[in-house]
């Protein structure tokens, strides 16, 4: 009997050249190790630390203690990093050894669910202070949880609450902070490699790529909530373009289709952080520099070639764009030239404003608080309520890997050590923020589909296939992750209920009536 022909991979046509001894134990031209000899020791970068040596160190008195008073920007990165890494771990193996995420999981009735998985304190903690976080698992034991207390204590979870503060130095130095300084009023995008002077970072912004281009980029590749522009905010921008002398805008602004006008609106910050309308939104913290946020509201409009062009941008939206500052854009098109924006510096500040907004918007209120913080009820919710083999728990608790342990060293240390100094805003209207982000978060309006029409987009694979929205790869890519997810979920969920009726076997599921109930009072 013949053997089957096998097909053997093509190779490809031509190969690499086999390097030769010689070019292996080549060593460096003197030249080359001059060159390496005259990097001062500060400038050399690094982006890890060895553990043993982060151990040592750390364990100094001197340093241990907080008094590092001369750091460089990439040790200092790479020690927050690695000491950051620690404190997640810290909180796995306390959730590890209490079960709550154990490292080898066993089944646990609901019974005993219920005593592992209880709920914080909400608004306020047991101490009668309002808690700054949503509704959340409780991970710090009380004085009369003997056992929890002392595993708490043993592992230093509490000393994790300093240990941020205390690897970062008093004073940056090295290649990175004399650029920073050299350059304190402009972007950081490129770090040194621009050069020492204004002119050389004018020329690295020229020489690479278009900043406007990157704005316009990021608000169609990304997740940014860009949505359609309400009406009251086009008299706005029309009244402060006549107002202010932008005539080309004034007069273009009310011919353009409306449904081509988008906006990226942050005008609910200072509602949300539980401040006045017109307060300056500054804070500084006693070890920190003074730090600004700013309420920006950014006009775009997209043409049907699929260019999203910025037209405006209100810098720190204060009641009204009659109190605030707002920029129009000197380049009417995309396809204008950029040469007028390298020395536009108005509008290159307008757009830092935009980013800055964009920036704390995405990290604290979509990241920080509509994922890791909704996510957290739910999964709380689930625990208590759900028993291990309802198929909805199986479903559902794939996707909660170690979301607990990180989310409790995030609420314990990352937020109140790092976030906290980075925002612009005092504490009290950092956590004012995230409380109101999750309190008007609406799930049926954030399915992908109604989050696409809510905000003036095509919600369907053909209507997104037009040429218009030929760059908004978000869209298209969560699409159809939507539906693909549902099928799954839809197959999975069938397994479990009768195809013929299975409408009607989840409304009367009494573990999915229970679990709904517990969602909303509790989370």
């Amino acid at each position: 009997m013949a053997a089957p022909s096998t097909i053997l991979p093509m190779l490809p046509s031509t190969a690499p050249e086999i390097p030769k001894p010689g070019a292996i134990l080549k060593q460096p031209s003197l030249d080359d190790k001059r060159k390496a000899t005259s990097i001062g020791i500060k400038d050399v970068l690094f982006s890890d630390i060895d553990p043993g040596v982060f151990d040592s160190e750390l364990a100094k008195p001197d340093l241990g203690n907080g008094n590092i008073t001369t750091g460089t920007y990439s040790g200092t990165q790479a020690a927050l990093t690695h000491a950051y890494r620690r404190i997640e771990r810290s909180y796995e193996s306390y959730f590890d050894v209490l079960q709550v995420e154990p490292t080898l999981p066993r089944y646990v009735d609901l019974e005993q669910k219920r005593e592992l998985y209880q709920w914080a304190s909400y608004p306020s903690n047991a101490d009668g202070k309002p808690d700054p976080y949503p509704p959340h698992l409780k991970t710090i034991p009380t004085t009369d949880q003997v056992s929890k207390l002392q595993i708490f204590n043993a592992l230093g979870l509490v000393e994790t609450g300093l240990m941020l503060k205390q690897i970062i130095p008093d004073t940056i130095s090295g290649k990175t902070a004399r650029w920073l300084l050299s350059l304190k009023n402009g972007s950081i995008d490129g770090a040194p490699n621009a050069g020492f002077t204004i002119d050389a970072f004018v020329k690295y912004n020229a020489d690479t790529a278009s900043r406007e281009q990157t704005l316009s980029r990021a608000e169609t590749l990304d997740t940014c909530p860009t949505e359609k522009l309400p009406e009251d905010l086009l008299v706005e921008f029309i009244d402060t373009a006549k107002r202010d002398g932008w005539d080309y805008w004034a007069k273009t602004l009310p011919k353009i289709d409306p449904s081509s006008l988008f906006v990226q609106d942050t005008r609910y910050f200072r509602k949300a952080f539980s401040v006045a309308p017109d307060d300056e939104l500054k804070h500084k913290e006693p070890s920190s520099d003074n730090n600004w946020a700013c309420a920006a509201v950014t006009l775009f409009q997209l043409h049907d070639n699929g260019k999203l062009h910025p037209v405006a941008i209100v810098c720190d939206y204060k009641a009204s764009m009659k109190n605030s500052v707002t920029i129009f854009n000197q380049r009417k098109d995309p396809s204008d030239s950029p040469e007028k924006e390298k020395g536009d510096y108005p509008w290159r500040y307008a757009k830092t404003c935009a980013q800055v907004s964009d920036w704390l918007r995405h990290e604290v209120g979509v990241h920080l608080t509509k994922a890791h913080m909704v996510e957290e009820a739910l999964i709380v919710a689930t625990h208590r309520i759900i028993p291990m083999e309802h198929i909805v728990f199986k479903i559902l608790q794939p996707h909660w890997y170690k979301t607990l342990s990180l989310n409790a060293a995030a609420r314990e240390t990352l937020v109140p050590q790092v976030i906290k100094d980075l925002v612009g805003v005092s504490p009290d209207a950092l956590y004012s923020y995230v409380r109101y982000e999750y309190q008007n978060f609406d799930y049926v309006n954030n399915y992908v589909p109604n989050d696409l029409r809510k905000r003036g987009f095509p919600n369907t694979t053909e209507g997104l296939a037009d040429e218009k929205y030929k760059n908004y790869a978000y869209a298209k890519n969560m699409l159809s992750m939507w539906n693909t997810i549902r099928k799954y979920v839809m197959s999975m969920l069938l397994m479990y209920y009768d195809k013929d009726r299975a409408d009607r076997m989840v409304q009367n599921d009494l573990y999915i009536k229970e679990w709904c109930r517990e969602v909303q009072t509790s989370g």
